[in-house]
């Protein structure tokens, strides 16, 4: 399994000769707030995916644009089935999943399950697994307490991508709230821990917008100090390089 981190949130995923992207994103300016890198990961045109999987429609992890350049001919959009009316609506074919439920892709077993959104805005982490190894990808949950039934129901990943930025938002159309919204470096590294993975791979940081959206403070800091307090490894991947999962 080869993995090479996008803008932001994004990843690709490779495994025999199939191509499997989660959450790409261009430009950040589709629903809601724009919230995200000013100089994205750029899709070059050679960039044709075979399936590509969505943990929810903030604009920062949902480009309908980007979907519609880089999915090959046949190829397929999952989607959590709680969203699924929403990017039809948007011109988007997309298979709808229930949460906790599995389906084969080629060389993928894909599925949804449990997370948590900062805002109560529908969402899912995914577990992808191919014939030799598992990852999660969290999207931009919160913590919550199906981590434990997470872990229990797989046993164990070689990695997880997990948002690290906890940012309070202050979005002219939500009430104000001064609590994070996503994990924090020590949350990750809890999740990481408690999922059995073998190493956390930020995602979801690098924008802060003072008094708009404020990314959490000394955040690298902070994953350095609490790495080392709870034996927990992670590896951070600037956009566009690759992490190779070795075969077992």
């Amino acid at each position: 399994m080869l993995i090479q981190r996008l803008s932001w949130a994004g990843i690709k995923i490779e495994s025999d000769g199939q191509l499997l992207l989660i959450d790409p994103v261009e430009t950040f300016q589709g629903r809601g707030v724009s919230v995200g890198p000013a100089n994205p990961y750029l899709f070059s045109g050679s960039i044709k995916a075979d399936t590509i999987l969505l943990t929810h429609l903030h604009s920062d992890h949902y480009d309908s644009e980007v979907i519609k350049k880089t999915l090959r001919v046949r190829g397929q959009v999952f989607s959590s089935d709680q969203i699924v009316d929403e990017l039809l609506s948007d011109g988007l074919e997309t298979t709808g999943i229930a949460l906790d439920e599995s389906q084969q892709i080629g060389p993928f077993t894909i599925t949804p399950v449990f997370a948590m959104d900062g805002i109560g805005d529908k969402q899912v982490s995914w577990v992808v697994e191919d014939r030799e190894h598992r990852i999660l990808h969290g999207g931009d949950t919160m913590w919550h307490t199906q981590l434990w039934s997470i872990a229990k129901k797989f046993g164990h990943f070689d990695a997880v991508f997990l948002p690290i930025n906890a940012p309070v938002l202050n979005f002219p159309e939500l009430s104000f709230g001064p609590v994070p919204l996503t994990m924090t470096p020590l949350q990750a590294l809890a999740a990481t821990r408690i999922l059995n993975a073998d190493v956390l791979v930020p995602i979801h940081y690098g924008f802060h917008q003072p008094g708009v959206y404020e990314q959490y403070p000394d955040m690298l800091s902070e994953l350095n100090e609490q790495s080392k307090k709870q034996d927990v490894p992670f590896k951070l991947i600037e956009e566009g390089e690759y992490l190779t999962i070795p075969k077992n």
